[in-house]
């Protein structure tokens, strides 16, 4: 056991520690279902515990959980607030004796490093998750952009017409380690030899399916192949935004107003619109304020809004 000026110093060392519980929290799942999971833990104490007909002293053990960065792990701790989301929570409640069992384990294998004969309970479990405003603002959200834009800039290059599906045409879905759910995308490229700029147009659906239609004339590509990358960037981060609303349930693909005005300055499209403007904000280095203007100014074909909606929008974006 250690001393109280020995337990101080430890104590002061593991609050500049953050530890990581990868593996399966639950008996019998496959291990696409394994858990990454951050923690933070300290000693409060010891008590004195039987075991085997033995008292012994035993570490109390104070854990608090700091990030879950996976789906099943998410589900399981910070259910969503409705009826499906409590059942799937209380299903799984009884059987995690496995992952506390492992997590006590981890923690008393690296304390054996100051005290060799150390025995460890958990004391205290408790969570601090820190949700992000959105999801693009993680950096592993922003590699998800990154690479769906080049996935599809390697196709467009060719300005073929066609239909395409990535990461791959049978089902696949993108993985990236902070986002909670996977996702796909469908591109329609079609040809229109007359114009001279191009349209893109993209929708999420609630089985996390991106659809992504660009019209294009293979005459004038290469001289808006700029735009049109800042404007995949912008609608995909705008999409994955929508995605990230239906899975926490903030937003549901039933009902769209017809009206533009009441369409725009919905609460989710206001999320998902600022979200996509600040990543061009951020790849482009520009001023957001500039970057919301010039979107509604250049796109007004688009959006339908008249010229004072279009201020009001405008304006609930960058101070909303």
């Amino acid at each position: 056991m250690l001393t109280e000026k020995q337990l101080n110093r430890l104590n002061k060392l593991l609050s500049t520690r953050k530890f990581k519980f990868k593996g399966q929290i639950i008996p019998d799942l496959p291990e696409s279902m394994n858990s990454d999971i951050d923690y933070e833990f300290k000693i409060d104490g010891y008590k004195k515990m039987t075991s085997v007909g033995e008292e012994y002293n035993y570490a109390l053990l104070n854990v608090v959980i700091t990030g879950l960065n996976d789906r099943f792990s998410q589900l399981l701790f910070t259910p969503e607030n409705n009826e499906q989301g409590k059942m799937i929570a209380k299903s799984f409640e009884n059987r995690l004796y496995k992952f506390y069992s492992d997590l006590n384990l981890a923690m008393t294998n690296f304390l054996r490093i100051f005290d060799s004969d150390v025995r460890t309970t958990i004391d205290s479990l408790t969570f601090d998750i820190k949700e992000p405003e959105n999801i693009t603002e993680s950096r592993m959200s922003r590699l998800a952009i990154r690479t769906t834009v080049k996935d599809i800039v390697n196709v467009l290059k060719n300005g073929e017409p066609g239909t395409f599906y990535f990461p791959g045409e049978d089902g696949e879905e993108y993985i990236f380690t902070n986002l909670p759910f996977g996702y796909s995308v469908q591109l329609y490229i079609e040809i229109d030899n007359e114009i001279e700029t191009f349209e893109v147009n993209a929708l999420a659906e609630e089985n996390d399916i991106i659809k992504i239609a660009i019209l294009l004339n293979p005459k004038t590509l290469r001289r808006n192949f700029y735009n049109i990358i800042g404007e995949l960037n912008e609608v995909i981060a705008h999409e994955l935004e929508h995605l990230y609303q239906y899975f926490k349930g903030e937003h549901t693909y039933k009902y769209q107003p017809k009206k533009s005005f009441k369409y725009y300055t919905q609460p989710h499209e206001i999320g998902a619109q600022r979200a996509g403007f600040r990543r061009v904000a951020k790849l482009r280095k520009l001023p957001f304020n500039d970057v919301v203007r010039d979107w509604f100014e250049t796109h007004k074909e688009i959006h339908g809004l008249k010229d004072d909606e279009m201020e009001e929008v405008i304006q609930i974006i960058i101070n909303g």
